[in-house]
Parts: C-alpha cells; structure tokens; sequence
C-alpha cells in the first residue's frame, strides 16, 4: 500500500519541491499507523488529490507543447513541400527549353551551354533521383537524333551519345573534319575535353549528392544526428539552396541539441 501511494504521489513535478505540502512519507507513515484516524486519511487524500491535479496538469502541458510542434512541423514541411515544387517547375522548364535547343542543329551548340547549366542547377532532392536520370536519358537521347541527322561522323554507328560528342557540337561546323573526327587544333580540342570532363563531373556529383541526402535522411530517422548532419552538409557544399537539406540540417540540429540538454539534466 505505502509503495502504491508513494508512486502516485512522487509522480507530481512539483510535489517533492513545494515546501508548502506536507512530507509526503509523513502521511503515508501517519495512515498505516493510525487507519482509523480521519483527519490523517483527510489530509492523504487531499495531497492525493492534489499530486493528481499537478500530474495532469503537466501531462496537459507537454501534451500542448507536443501538439505545438506537430503544427509547427506540419506547417513547416507544406512549405518546404511547396519550395521544392516551385524550384522543380524552374528546372522542368529549362529541361524543355534545353530538349527543345538538342533538336536542332543550328542551336545545338547553344543547347550544349544551356545543358551544362542546367545540370549545375539541377536539385537533389530525396524524391527527385529517378525524374533527374530520366531527364539526363532524354537530353541525351535528342542529342543523338540531332548528331547521327546532322554530323553522323561523330558517333560512327554507336547507338548512343557520350559527353565527348554532345561537347563537340558547340564547335562541329569550325573545328571538326567529316574523314577523320580530329579537331583542327588544339586549343579547340581542349576546350571540347573540358566541356565533355564538366558535364561527366557533373552527372557523377549529382548521383553522389542524391547518394548522400538518402544517407543523411536515413540517419535523421534514426535519430543519429551527427552523421545525419554530415552527409547533410555535403549536399549544401553542392547545392547551397537545397531546401530539404536545409531543413533537415535545422531539424538534426535542434533535436540533438534537446537531447544533448535532456542527457545533462538527468
């Protein structure tokens, strides 16, 4: 009976530091030795009565906080939600508008420099990976309709583009010779190795970045913040704007440091 009543009581916050409450081991004390005295029974229920009232106070309390920050959260991931779509619909346009440069000869050196932007722009976002290899497969495949149509020197019967030959269209109608596909000098020849080294940089980073939100994202859940924190700061090291990193990198952030604090209050 003494361990039951103890319990009950000890769970309120504030019992054991109110000085105005009686030693709670005082009335259990007083009860066992004296059942029958009303007054003692009384004054336990009342501090039983009123430990119950403190404890359901304080579960109202964090129940409030909890629901607070469950809104918070709430309205915090609609609007990442709504950030990530609006910069997803920027890129999806110059995606097209990039597709649309592949497809002719005559802007196909302009498409060159429009794809090479658009994969520096491209975001890594935690749901976005398939749509960006999709995308880099079209760009590529209309890149290949445009060089076997115009310039079928350059792939020489491959069924597909590499970097070198989408590289090489910026500089075709100056620099490359129909017999042998050797650019004419070599200043040209580096630039177009460079272009072609960028683009294959690029498309590997982006991979690599995507690679390290999924690991990030997955750590967070498993409330490992520091490694989540890590992997989360080399995607904003590529994509400084990436507002689900940046997001998640506030989150980790503060829940490890509320439990950092929670593990030095124990």
């Amino acid at each position: 009976m003494r361990a039951a009543l103890a319990a009950l009581l000890l769970a309120a916050p504030a019992a054991a530091a109110d000085p105005v409450q009686p030693g709670l081991g005082a009335l259990i004390d007083g009860v066992l030795a004296a059942p029958a005295d009303p007054a003692a029974r009384a004054r336990l229920r009342e501090a039983a009565t009123e430990a119950a009232a403190r404890q359901k106070a304080a579960a109202a309390l964090e129940k409030k906080a909890l629901l607070a920050g469950a809104e918070r959260d709430r309205k915090m991931l609609l609007e990442l939600r709504a950030l990530k779509a609006g910069r997803t619909l920027a890129w999806e346009r110059e995606l097209s508008a990039v597709c649309a440069l592949a497809g002719s000869a005559d802007t196909a050196g302009e498409a060159v420099a429009a794809y090479e932007r658009l994969l520096n722009e491209t975001p890594v976002y935690s749901d976005n990976r398939e749509q960006v290899k999709a995308a880099g497969l079209k760009i590529k495949g209309i890149f290949y309709d445009t060089i076997k149509r115009e310039f079928p020197y350059l792939v020489q019967g491959r069924t597909q583009t590499n970097e070198r030959d989408i590289a090489a269209l910026m500089f075709t109608r100056a620099s490359v010779s129909d017999d042998n596909v050797r650019y004419l000098d070599t200043s040209t020849t580096q630039k177009v190795l460079d272009i072609a080294a960028r683009l294959r940089r690029v498309e590997a980073e982006l991979g690599v970045q995507h690679a390290n939100l999924a690991g990030g994202l997955e750590l967070y859940a498993k409330k490992r913040y520091a490694g989540a924190l890590e992997l989360l700061a080399k995607v904003l090291s590529f994509d400084s704007a990436n507002e689900e990193a940046l997001f998640y990198r506030a989150r980790a952030e503060e829940e490890s440091g509320a439990a950092g604090l929670n593990e030095q209050t124990r």
